[in-house]
């Protein structure tokens, strides 16, 4: 019996991680700042296995901030004009030097400061804009 399993498969999750902000881990592809990605297992006992996108990445733990619960909090990503310039630069696409990130599909979301409430447009979840998880 084949008891491989395909990256396509849902894995159990373990956990709910995000990187640090100031961590740049050499992942690939590299979580983004700011969202949660569920703990799919350990890679050894410093690095945790996370799935991104359809890929499992394995991440020093160090980078890490891991929970046991999915977030419900929209996460605030504060971005130096230097790195909103360079992701134009490099990525060619401009990004808010302030935003949030949904907890649920992880799309970025435009805040104004103070602001108490969002809604994701690309999956419809709403809620609070937790200004105290920033990433």
């Amino acid at each position: 019996m084949d008891t491989s399993t395909n990256a396509n498969e849902a894995a159990p999750t373990m956990g709910w991680a995000r990187l640090w902000s100031a961590a740049r881990p050499f992942a690939r592809p590299t979580p983004r700042a700011g969202a949660w990605y569920a703990v799919v297992g350990d890679a050894s006992d410093d690095r945790a296995v996370l799935q991104v996108k359809d890929k499992r990445v394995a991440v020093h733990k160090k980078f890490l901030e891991i929970r046991p619960d999915r977030p419900q909090v929209f996460t605030v990503v504060v971005r130096s004009r230097n790195t909103a310039y360079d992701v134009l630069a490099v990525r060619g696409m401009k990004i808010d030097r302030i935003y949030a990130v949904c907890p649920a599909c992880t799309g970025r979301v435009h805040v104004l400061q103070d602001q108490e409430m969002a809604t994701c447009t690309k999956c419809g979840h709403r809620g609070e804009v937790a200004w105290w998880e920033t990433g």
